[in-house]
């Protein structure tokens, strides 16, 4: 019997000032940034020289961050919206973002922190405690937030700069520099006196263990495919009729989950991914695997379909956010030696992933 221990480790920009903590005062000015949005303006607001941005992104020229403190403030309403930071930029389709929710003030996830890849913004797969925090937004005045961002965790503070309301203890591009900016989506918002600090170890308040251990049977190593259509899967009872080869390796984050927006960004022409493991049997047996998914996913089993789900956003319900978690279970019919387990998972919006753990691992070798 093979086991794996499973531990995971875990136009010019114009600059106001520069003082001896170096940190950095952005200018808001029409020179200091980039703006792609339904509606902008830079305009004084409430006392402040600001940003006024709508449905859209904005960057600060020629900024860089990778360690250290980002401080700004921001003001907006109670309409629905995702109002933020985005940080390590390092293009339009990949960068860190935290962001607040205005419409849903005191409830759980009134905050969220989430990675974009290949442009797909991922908050289906990283909810809950590290990822949401819940606070009472003041509408229609400035707040003031902090980030302390150190290698590849991170405390947010509002307001009150002592006790952070959020920790996120892990980054899930890594430590990297990239570029600074701001996004709100479906809304409107403004932000005043962003400021950033480099600082090559800042200290975070939140005390935090340094690695995470996952469930012994979590899949921590993928065979995956290109990207392809699912209209590909329509009326397809065996596996081998698609002819989609299953070969690029891919490793899950410290969740344990497989982010496959690392294989493609998301189109009508690229919303499915095939994920793969094998498991060697000693003998003919059934054997129990939990599993998620988003959005949709069909499994296969020795090349035969077992599983069909939907977890897309509000698919169950209006409320219902379609968020990713160990909540379904089969039993597969393993035979004697080598057996392909095969998700076919696809992609509409909030996160492209699969996770899995087999809970009883004996006489099996999982590849």
């Amino acid at each position: 019997m093979k086991l794996k221990h499973i531990i995971l480790f875990g136009s010019m920009l114009v600059i106001g000032s520069l003082n001896a903590q170096n940190k950095k005062i952005a200018d808001f000015s029409a020179d200091a940034w980039h703006i792609d949005a339904k509606n902008h303006s830079l305009t004084e607001y409430k006392g402040k020289q600001a940003l006024f941005l709508d449905q859209g992104k904005a960057r600060l020229k020629n900024s860089s961050f990778k360690n250290g403190i980002i401080e700004y403030d921001i003001n907006f309403g109670q309409e629905r919206n995702f109002a933020g930071v985005h940080f390590h930029i390092q293009d339009e389709l990949n960068y860190e973002e935290y962001y607040l929710r205005p419409h849903q003030s005191g409830n759980p996830d009134a905050m969220q922190y989430t990675p974009v890849v290949n442009g797909n913004a991922a908050w289906q797969l990283y909810s809950g405690e590290g990822f949401w925090s819940s606070i009472a937004h003041r509408f229609g005045e400035w707040m003031h937030i902090k980030l302390i961002v150190s290698r590849n965790k991170m405390d947010v503070f509002i307001d009150d700069m002592e006790k952070p309301i959020l920790h996120v203890s892990e980054l899930k591009l890594g430590s990297i520099s990239g570029g600074l900016g701001f996004g709100t989506f479906l809304g409107s918002a403004y932000y005043a006196n962003l400021t950033y600090e480099e600082i090559q170890e800042p200290k975070l308040v939140t005390k935090a263990t340094e690695t995470i251990q996952l469930a012994l049977g979590t899949i921590l190593d993928w065979k995956v495919s290109e990207a392809f259509p699912d209209t590909k899967l329509t009326g397809i009872v065996s596996l081998t009729t698609l002819n989609i080869p299953i070969e690029k390796s891919l490793k899950v984050d410290a969740s344990g989950i497989l982010n496959l927006s690392h294989v493609s960004k998301v189109s009508d022409e690229t919303n499915t991914i095939l994920a793969k493991l094998e498991i060697d049997s000693a003998i003919d047996q059934l054997k129990k695997i939990d599993f998620g998914y988003s959005d949709k996913v069909t499994l296969f089993v020795n090349g035969k379909p077992i599983y069909h789900g939907d977890n897309s956003f509000r698919s169950r319900d209006y409320r219902y956010l379609g968020s990713i978690g160990y909540f379904d279970t089969v039993y597969l019919d393993l035979k004697k030696g080598k057996n392909e387990i095969v998700f076919a998972a696809t992609e509409k919006m909030g996160g492209w992933g699969v996770m899995a753990r087999l809970p009883d691992v004996d006489e099996l070798n999982i590849d």
